[in-house]
């Protein structure tokens, strides 16, 4: 028996039905909601659909609540991902440490 979805994906179960234009659609938007997706806390492309608008990342655990087909990160998310800073500080000794926590001395 050969393969009869080779050119139409998931939208092959529907035959000659709805017109070639929706089964395009369909196959469309079923191979994005299927793939993986990036979290939008973590940044690993591991977020895959549980459920009707459930999203989980399987490498964070965070679950997400978006969209039914396509993951849109929440405005929360992206507000959040947004402020962290990108540029890393200058790292300082333990001497330079100390000596900020300490008042100086007056001198006389």
């Amino acid at each position: 028996m050969t393969k009869r979805t080779k050119k139409v994906g998931s939208a092959g179960r529907l035959g000659q039905r709805y017109g070639v234009k929706i089964r395009r659609r369909i196959a469309e938007v079923e191979a994005k909601g299927k793939g993986r997706h990036e979290c939008p806390k973590c940044r690993a492309k591991a977020v895959t659909r549980t459920g009707t608008g459930i999203w989980t990342c399987k490498h964070c655990g965070v679950k997400i609540a978006s969209s039914a087909y396509n993951l849109t990160p929440p405005v929360s998310v992206k507000r959040e991902v947004r402020h962290v800073p990108t540029v890393a500080l200058p790292e300082k000794t333990p001497e330079e440490l100390i000596s900020e926590d300490k008042p100086e001395e007056p001198q006389e």
